[in-house]
């Protein structure tokens, strides 16, 4: 026999997760752009880049896409890695960005010299490069 009933664990469990989502500071899916003619418009301007990014910026709008090309990093496991410390530093910055549409943009291959692999020496730069251009383009 249950000490406590479902319907209570369930409702403490949402306003946990409620706590929790609050907490982290999740983007809603509404700053994602996903139409491509608008994404192709901004990449047509002209990037911020970096060593291994170059960040597309359109006044006009809040929002936010990220591309990993395929032909730059082989591996999915990469891919993902870096679009989860992509969409951290929009997430950081979103209310510095102010009135701007943003489409960040692996530029370089990564893992040239380990086969393939994003090693952690990479993955810091990347992280860096990230943090120091979204804060910069404040």
């Amino acid at each position: 026999m249950r000490a406590v009933p479902r319907v209570v664990n369930a409702s403490l469990f949402k306003q946990q997760q409620e706590k929790d989502r609050k907490a982290s500071n999740q983007t809603a899916r509404s700053f994602s752009i996903s139409d491509a003619n608008l994404i192709r418009s901004i990449l047509a301007q002209k990037p911020n880049n970096t060593k291994h990014l170059a960040i597309h910026t359109l006044a006009g709008g809040v929002g936010f896409a990220l591309t990993v090309p395929k032909k730059l990093a082989k591996r999915a496991i990469d891919r993902n890695r870096i679009k989860r410390l992509m969409r951290e530093a929009c997430r950081q910055n979103l209310l510095n960005l102010g009135d701007q549409q943003v489409v960040l943009r692996l530029r370089k291959k990564i893992g040239e010299s380990s086969s393939g692999k994003l090693r952690e020496q990479e993955r810091r730069q990347i992280k860096a490069q990230l943090f120091n251009e979204v804060n910069s383009s404040k």
